[in-house]
């Protein structure tokens, strides 16, 4: 195994220390329950807000046979981490770039922040068309991180 999990969320920060309010990112995306997995806002200086859209994590598709395909538990992980990140696009379709642009020309910077647990020194990522196009639209960059445990 290479890859144990894909954590996907939005992340929103600040360069002057400030930390970021719930009034100026959380409540202008006006998110429904149910719609992600959490939030995070008023922490503090220096804290970031999150939006945790997903944590796709490689143990859970250990039901997959494999019998046929010993890939077969791969394939399902990697749909499973497509599928969050459609997710994602179809969460920042239906908020208007106005709402990013406000935040942005508030002082905060936005981006779709991707951590990447993983055993190994490799991995594949695949963004899917939407994902990509939904960021743009917002102005948002894809900020990937991983570790080498």
């Amino acid at each position: 195994m290479s890859v144990a999990s894909v954590l996907i969320a939005l992340q929103a920060s600040r360069s002057d220390g400030q930390g970021v309010a719930t009034a100026e990112f959380l409540t202008p995306l006006d998110i429904r329950p149910g719609e992600v997995e959490a939030t995070q806002a008023d922490g503090g200086e220096w804290a970031s807000g999150m939006v945790y859209f997903a944590v796709v994590r490689y143990s859970d598709f250990d039901h997959v046979d494999k019998s046929a395909d010993a890939g077969a538990q791969s394939e399902a992980f990697s749909a499973g981490v497509i599928e969050a990140f459609q997710t994602v696009a179809r969460f920042l379709d239906q908020r208007a770039p106005q709402i990013t642009a406000a935040m942005l020309a508030a002082g905060i910077s936005l981006r779709v922040f991707i951590e990447v647990r993983m055993d190994q020194d490799q991995m594949e990522l695949e963004f899917p068309p939407e994902l990509l196009t939904a960021c743009g639209r917002h102005g948002l960059g894809v900020h990937v991180i991983s570790n080498d445990f």
